[in-house]
């Protein structure tokens, strides 16, 4: 069965975000049949994203995502085609649905007709492939940082965008045993860690600089009343 045991870096390809679901995630798998379940993504399980900082996703953080066009996929590869796909409103082969734990799948792949549903099934029966990962976007304002004066930050996931895919995945695990291009997607989540760091050092300086308009405020009220007192 597919189980995880760490998450993926973060991509910088078209803002989108892929993770890995944490280890307490098993996914089911018949593989005769096809038949792939389980959840790919857990609300409220903290993992580490390279050396950056911790991450969860929040159990709303799904409340208003575009779910309607999900893939599945093998290794995040955008130039297979899918071994199944939930779409709202046409025919799909994989059925989703958001639970209090997270993000469920059911997928059907036809292991019949299609050599890579079979190699896949093979990989994961036989053990050699573990992990599944998501990719999702995040709306503006739909992360919460704490402690980013810290050596270790944590981002809080609170507003998922959209979902886009699904996939399993070769090794989700650091550091960089990769299978495809981490080094990157590690520096764009420094990038993402840098950027927050400096939302909050602009909301201070922007704080303390109101501060101390409001001080010359009163500073400047005050020496006009005494001016007043004085001339009376």
């Amino acid at each position: 069965m597919l189980i995880n045991e760490h998450t993926p870096p973060e991509s910088g390809k078209n803002g989108i975000v892929y993770r890995t679901a944490p280890d307490n995630a098993p996914v089911n798998i018949k593989p005769l049949e096809g038949l792939v379940e389980g959840y790919p993504i857990v609300f409220g399980a903290r993992t580490q994203i390279g050396n950056y900082f911790t991450e969860e996703i929040d159990p709303h953080a799904l409340d208003d995502a575009d779910l309607t066009d999900i893939k599945f996929m093998v290794n995040h590869n955008d130039g297979m085609i899918p071994l199944a796909r939930h779409r709202r409103g046409k025919r799909s082969t994989m059925d989703v649905e958001v639970t209090s734990q997270g993000l469920h799948i059911n997928a059907r792949l036809d292991v019949q007709n299609n050599s890579t549903a079979r190699e896949l099934c093979s990989a994961v029966d036989r053990e050699d492939i573990g992990d599944m990962s998501f990719a999702f976007g995040v709306k503006i304002d739909g992360d919460e940082w704490s402690g980013l004066d810290t050596d270790m930050p944590h981002r809080r996931v609170t507003k998922i965008s959209r979902v886009f895919e699904v996939s399993a995945v070769n090794d989700g695990a650091y550091p960089q045993t990769s299978i495809y291009a981490r080094s990157a997607a590690l520096d764009n989540a420094k990038t993402v860690l840098e950027k927050a760091r400096s939302a909050a050092a602009l909301d201070n300086e922007k704080r303390a600089a109101s501060e101390q308009a409001a001080l010359r405020l009163a500073k400047e009220k005050f020496l006009f009343i005494r001016s007043l007192k004085n001339y009376d």
